[in-house]
């Protein structure tokens, strides 16, 4: 730095001058550094342009693993790593593997006599099965998983005439086998013609018209299984009636599948109870070239009420009698799972005998028959299964080649129910089978001992009664 001594100043007045000059030069020098580093800006802030700060860089995590994927050309929707959460589909129902034998009771009959009904074990062995086949000389008929009833079942014929018991007892002691049964037999339940008839009292009994005002049933489902209808039939021609075979045979079309048809949807000189229903009848009895009984079996029922429920049947008519069967009561269980209605005869077995089935089953709209006086059928079951009185005796019906016949007997009297409850699903298509059947049991005449009897059951349904629950 450059040293000037003040005895030199004062000689000198130039000096001096520019003693001060340098020294001021000096002092705003130093100031403006310390401000500097301080950090105060060096520029007029209105003509500074402020640089756009830089983005923090940052690093995303690698991804996760994934399987390899293979994205195809114009694939709408590319698969995701991740996808949203699903609700779970519910499981298949699995059938039990245990059951109670399927041997039947002492003294019971109404079985084919040379045939067997198998249910097997989900892990069974191939080759186990056929050497138990062998061993007990049976030959395979047919095999089919029954949709309602839940199971699998294979049919055999027993072919060194052994008695079903002593087979069934044999393949149940078997670890592959889950039970056996008999091939049950069904008959109608519909006495002889009698020999004398009316006009169609039912109606009136049942108050029909003041139903039929509000409707006749319009496209409800309804099954009937039973034996051939005579669709041809004048009463039937302008009737809404499908058919189907689950026999095999083709059978001619039969009285009493007719009749039980025409009572429902008749729409001639006979006006069926709900004629605007659309009906599918559903052949699963045949005439035995044996004995001339018109019977069907377990094997042939259970496929009919399979078939009944493929089709979309709301309710299901069920005319016909017979013992306890283990395939037919697991069929008649899936049909109430699946909102199907059914209704059967009580049977005309007699009042001393045990009850009968499908009608004795939980769950079954059981009807029983009475005449133009109200008094029971003499030949109908009783017990407390019967739901519902019907008129059933000396009944107006139809026979092929557009014949008229009467004749009595519980399955008539569940035609006329079968027509009443499709009225009612005519107007309130949602009902439950419980739903419905309260219905027609608080609208009933009382018949018999007070309340419900195992004569009568809840009586007699009124049907204008019934139908005015669900509105005008």
């Amino acid at each position: 730095m450059l040293h000037i001594s003040p005895t030199a100043l004062c000689r000198h007045p130039l000096a001096l001058a520019l003693a001060i000059v340098v020294g001021i030069v000096l002092v705003f020098w130093h100031s403006s550094t310390a401000t500097a580093r301080d950090g105060a800006l060096l520029v007029d802030p209105r003509q500074q342009t402020t640089p756009k700060p830089k983005k923090a860089e940052t690093r995303k995590a690698p991804p996760a693993a994934q399987p390899a994927t293979t994205t195809r050309k114009n694939a709408t929707t590319p698969r995701r790593a991740t996808r949203k959460p699903t609700r779970r589909k519910a499981r298949a129902r699995v059938p039990s593997e245990t059951a109670p034998s399927g041997n039947p009771p002492a003294g019971e009959t109404r079985f084919v006599a040379d045939e067997v009904i198998v249910r097997y074990r989900l892990a069974a062995a191939q080759p186990a099965m056929d050497a138990l086949v062998r061993r007990l000389n049976l030959r395979h008929i047919e095999g089919r998983t029954f949709a309602l009833a839940g199971i699998t079942v294979h049919r055999y014929a027993i072919i060194d005439g052994s008695p079903v018991t002593t087979v069934i007892a044999a393949l149940e002691a078997d670890a592959t086998v889950v039970y056996a049964q008999p091939n049950y037999l069904y008959e109608l339940a519909q006495a002889a013609a009698a020999a004398s008839g009316g006009p169609q009292y039912a109606l009136a009994k049942m108050a029909i018209d003041a139903a039929q005002a509000v409707t006749t049933g319009k496209d409800v489902p309804v099954a009937v299984i039973d034996s051939a209808i005579d669709v041809t039939h004048p009463e039937l021609e302008a009737a809404s009636v499908e058919t189907a075979d689950v026999t095999g045979n083709m059978p001619e079309p039969h009285q009493h599948g007719s009749t039980i048809a025409a009572l429902i949807a008749a729409h001639g000189t006979l006006r069926g109870i709900a004629p605007d229903v659309k009906m599918l009848g559903i052949v699963a009895f045949d005439v035995d070239a044996d004995t001339g009984a018109v019977n069907s079996s377990s094997w042939r029922v259970a496929a009919a009420i399979d078939h009944a429920h493929r089709w979309g049947a709301r309710l299901v008519n069920m005319s016909f009698a017979g013992p306890q069967d283990p395939l037919i009561a697991r069929s008649v269980a899936g049909m109430g799972r699946r909102g199907m209605i059914a209704v059967a005869a009580a049977g005309n077995a007699g009042p001393d005998a045990p009850p009968l089935y499908p009608a004795a089953y939980a769950g079954v709209i059981a009807v029983t028959a009475t005449d133009r006086d109200d008094a029971v059928f003499v030949r109908a079951n009783r017990g407390d299964y019967v739901a519902l009185a019907a008129p059933g005796v000396e009944i107006l019906g139809i026979a092929p080649g557009g014949r008229y016949v009467v004749s009595s007997g519980t399955s008539l009297a569940a035609a006329q129910i079968s027509g009443l409850a499709a009225l009612l699903l005519g107007r309130a298509k949602q009902l439950t089978a419980t739903e419905l059947l309260d219905a027609l049991t608080t609208s009933a005449h009382d018949l018999g001992d007070p309340g419900v009897d195992p004569v009568y059951g809840a009586g007699l349904p009124d049907a204008g009664s019934a139908i005015s629950r669900f509105g005008s």
